[in-house]
């Protein structure tokens, strides 16, 4: 963005996107974080506020962008962006004898993707839980750089209003993906073969889409890496496999 007006910087943020001057539309406008919490950042009170619930270890570690101690929206800050570095793809086409061969393939790089809701949240209004919710923290596993924070009881509030909500950078995953998007290996019998079938042309083949995807942020291995920042938007990615014949007389 270059120019939004005379005088104006950037616009009010809105649902945790901003538009300012210098960085691209939508950027992702929220706090920064520094893993999660451990027992010594809980007995040391290294660690601020966010809002008015007890921390505990494994929540979510805020950074104090201002120095003032507390989690405020002045703490927010540019935290990543959906528009991607570079877009790439390639096709690719084979022919031996009968056999022929076609690849095509796709990819970004640099882009993020958030996460939020039901696309985070294990059970949130019915969501399922997702594999990366398996790393998460635990008291026999208090990694404080694990995948996804400690698990909430149901006493302490539901994941739509708890501390792990504040828009933040632990929710922003990387969307840089490459993906085979479609691949076919086909055999055409020889016209000396079909004709005494009173055939013209027979081809048989193998194809499969979306076989083989290789992506930058390895929590993201059952979402779609081609969708987009929105809640509910996660979808688990499918793949098919096909057998087909083309037959012409």
């Amino acid at each position: 963005i270059t120019y939004l007006g005379e005088g104006v910087k950037n616009m009010a943020p809105s649902s945790g996107w901003i538009n300012a001057i210098g960085q691209p539309m939508g950027t992702f406008y929220g706090y920064k974080t520094d893993g999660l919490l451990t027992q010594e950042d809980i007995d040391s009170g290294n660690y601020i506020t966010a809002g008015s619930r007890q921390l505990y270890p494994g929540d979510i570690k805020y950074v104090d962008m201002d120095g003032d101690g507390a989690l405020t929206t002045a703490d927010r800050t540019f935290i990543g962006k959906d528009v991607p570095d570079i877009t790439y793809g390639f096709g690719l086409s084979l022919g031996y004898k009968d056999f022929d061969f076609n690849l095509f393939g796709q990819g970004v790089h640099g882009a993020q993707v958030y996460m939020y809701m039901e696309d985070a949240h294990p059970f949130a209004d019915g969501a399922p839980p997702r594999e990366w919710h398996k790393k998460r923290w635990t008291e026999e596993n208090p990694n404080p750089n694990a995948a996804y924070p400690r698990l909430y009881p149901q006493g302490q509030g539901n994941y739509a209003f708890n501390t792990t909500t504040y828009q933040s950078d632990f929710w922003l995953f990387s969307a840089s993906y490459f993906r085979i998007k479609t691949i076919s290996l086909g055999y055409t019998i020889p016209k000396n073969i079909v004709s005494k079938w009173g055939i013209s042309n027979l081809r048989v083949f193998l194809s499969s889409e979306n076989p083989f995807t290789f992506r930058g942020d390895k929590r993201m291995e059952d979402y779609d890496p081609e969708t987009y920042s929105s809640r509910g938007a996660m979808k688990i990615g499918t793949r098919s496999y096909n057998f087909g014949v083309n037959l012409s007389f």
